[in-house]
């Protein structure tokens, strides 16, 4: 109705301008009064058929650059209109409407520096741009998305816009497309300063998280990528015609737990959520080359499980959850954290932005049956309290190791942690 409504008064002006100057040119006569007429004749033709002309029959393609990045990088976009009939457009302009997740920005490690003022990273995305492609079938548009945040980013909707020389007649048409651009949190090293285990025999150190004992076998499995080639069990491989390796205890075993705190906590930092996305993603990936059994936990509204040995597509499955996770959920993260049934003598580390008692309560439960317990603290300095000191000094006396990152040590290259 109200394109109807807004085509008609569109045509109505053309009318009028056409019969205000055929008029004069009747009533008034002579050669000024006709020469006005025809002269301005082509542009009221211009304007009528341009009225008429259907924007909405053009091809619409967007190209990216890149449809997987991490975030804070550039994706290069290309916006290419195609259309079967030459119709001149003395201008053309394009504008991308961009979702709310894109309504940010990412600046990597600088990002961390405004930890207090999460405000300054909202970014409001406009992009418009212009080209005068007269009797072009093919117009192309170019533009460059940068600082992509973290998340799935849906681009949909694209308008275009072009008129007659006077601006009497504007037309515009809204394309929907259907293009996804995936940012995954920004990788970074771990550097581990491990607790050091000295044996009776010796003064020998020995780093019990990097250890690897593949001694006792268990079984055989099939071939994995990753796999020495000294774990191949050649006569197994013969008799089934498949490559299979042996499978040893430890794999049998889940060795090592990691847990990222995705609850919704009043009041909390939005920035140090990205920074202990960040950090979970960080430590799967160190992890996943130094244990082959690595079990990965986020707990929030909805609960997500990420067992893997040395299994690439369960890790891509992973980043790509890393990627869209928000915090959410109404149970608090203690509460769940504390129900959940982990087995014994695993290594857990948990990963969050909020220390409470209930959290250091349920840190001492499953300190109780693990091996070794790391609680990973990131916030910002100013959001320390002394209640939050007191706390993190009590899990320090139960034997539970905390690191506390906060800018300083977000903004490094690298994360620098204790275990």
């Amino acid at each position: 109705m109200r394109q109807t409504v807004g085509f008609s008064l569109k045509l109505l002006i053309v009318l009028v301008i056409f019969a205000v100057l055929f008029s004069y040119a009747m009533f008034q006569g002579g050669f000024v009064s006709w020469f006005l007429f025809i002269a301005f004749l082509p542009f009221l033709l211009y304007m009528f058929f341009l009225l008429f002309y259907p924007m909405q029959n053009w091809q619409m393609e967007r190209r990216l650059s890149k449809r997987i990045v991490q975030a804070g990088e550039s994706v290069h976009i290309e916006v290419i209109l195609t259309r079967k009939f030459p119709f001149p457009l003395y201008y053309c302009v394009m504008e991308e409407y961009f979702p709310a997740t894109l309504q940010k920005k990412d600046t990597h490690l600088e990002k961390y520096k405004w930890l207090n003022q999460p405000e300054r990273l909202e970014h409001d995305r406009i992009v418009k741009a212009v080209t005068f492609p007269w009797f072009r079938k093919r117009i192309s548009f170019h533009y460059e998305l940068d600082q992509v945040p973290r998340g799935e980013h849906k681009l949909g909707s694209l308008r275009i816009k072009t008129g007659d020389f006077f601006g009497f007649i504007k037309k515009e048409h809204v394309f929907k497309t259907g293009h996804t651009l995936i940012a995954f949190p920004y990788q970074r090293n771990v550097q581990f300063k491990e607790r050091v285990y000295s044996y009776e025999q010796g003064a020998s150190p020995s780093v019990t998280m990097s250890d690897k004992n593949t001694n006792i076998v268990a079984g055989v499995r099939d071939y994995m990528p990753g796999d020495r080639f000294q774990w191949i069990d050649w006569k197994t491989t013969a008799k089934k015609n498949e490559i299979m390796t042996k499978e040893f205890e430890q794999e049998k075993s889940m060795d090592m737990v990691l847990v990222l705190d995705a609850c919704f906590h009043e009041g909390m930092n939005p920035i140090a959520f990205e920074g202990a996305v960040e950090l979970a993603d960080s430590l799967m990936k160190v992890l996943y080359e130094k244990s082959s059994n690595l079990t990965v936990i986020t707990i929030g509204d909805k609960k997500g499980f990420f067992p893997f040995q040395q299994d690439q597509r369960q890790r891509d499955n992973l980043r790509r959850h890393f990627s869209v996770i928000k915090p959410s959920g109404r149970v608090s993260f203690g509460k769940q954290l504390r129900g959940e049934q982990l087995p014994p003598g695993i290594i857990l580390m948990v990963v969050t932005t909020v220390i409470n008692q209930e959290i250091k309560d349920s840190m001492e439960r499953l300190a109780q049956k693990s091996k070794r317990v790391v609680l990973f603290l990131v916030t910002a300095t100013g959001d320390i309290t002394d209640l939050d000191r007191q706390l993190i000094r009590q899990l320090n006396y139960r034997n539970i190791t905390v690191n506390v990152l906060t800018e300083e040590q977000l903004i490094k290259q690298q994360f620098e942690v204790n275990t």
